[in-house]
């Protein structure tokens, strides 16, 4: 589902302009990734919990030359779905 589409859901749903659902869908996707910014985490009950973990420097492979590279350390994103998502989803 692209942000487009989600817009145009929330727009039908909840009878509302495309502009008005538009930024709805934006305040939301900036809430979420402020939250992940600021304290690493954010839990929408039902929904499921994104989190970021921390990810060390390591040795990789450059694909093309098979030649090793270093892959920076980096702050990763990770998401949980709550079992009653994965319910959902397999039925």
């Amino acid at each position: 589902m692209t942000r487009e589409h989600l817009t145009n859901t929330v727009a039908k749903q909840l009878k509302m302009t495309q502009v008005e659902a538009y930024d709805i869908v934006i305040a939301v996707l900036e809430s979420i990734k402020q939250g992940l910014v600021k304290e690493g985490k954010v839990t929408i009950r039902g929904f499921g919990c994104f989190s970021t973990r921390n990810k060390s420097k390591r040795i990789g492979r450059n694909p093309k030359t098979g030649e090793p590279a270093v892959i920076k350390a980096r702050r990763v994103v990770k998401f949980k779905a709550y079992d009653s998502l994965k319910i959902e989803v397999n039925h």
